[in-house]
């Protein structure tokens, strides 16, 4: 069994990466977002509209997505990656909860292609 694992997200700069971690870490802990306020007073930015700008650019990136009638509106976006497996007849594999399984198809190997978010678990082999 081969798996692959392919991420589909745009990349960040160096700050835009300081940002989102600072946010990923603040909503584990915290079980919050922080403001904008926040956020600019960790990162030393002088106007709101510098940090905007920021978190802007990381959900037209895909990183985040903002509720904007909140003042803690961030949430974190599951990665969506897609996985592939490959199995001989009569093997199965699995992602989170659902089983795949290969049948019918005599001597061959088949690939499969499977776009979930990072949420669903890994693809592994039925034991």
């Amino acid at each position: 069994m081969q798996t692959t694992d392919i991420s589909t997200r745009k990349t960040l700069t160096e700050k835009q990466e300081a940002i989102y971690s600072f946010i990923k870490q603040e909503i584990t802990q915290q079980r919050l977002s922080p403001t904008v306020r926040e956020i600019a007073e960790q990162f030393g930015i002088r106007s709101s509209n510098g940090v905007m700008c920021h978190l802007r650019a990381l959900e037209r990136k895909g990183w985040i997505k903002r509720d904007h009638y909140l003042s803690r509106g961030i949430t974190l976006i599951a990665e969506p990656v897609t996985q592939m497996i490959t199995l001989t007849p009569g093997e199965a594999g699995c992602i989170g909860e659902i089983y795949l399984g290969c049948v019918g198809v005599k001597d061959r190997s088949v690939t499969l292609e499977l776009i979930a978010p990072d949420t669903m678990g890994e693809v592994r082999k039925d034991p």
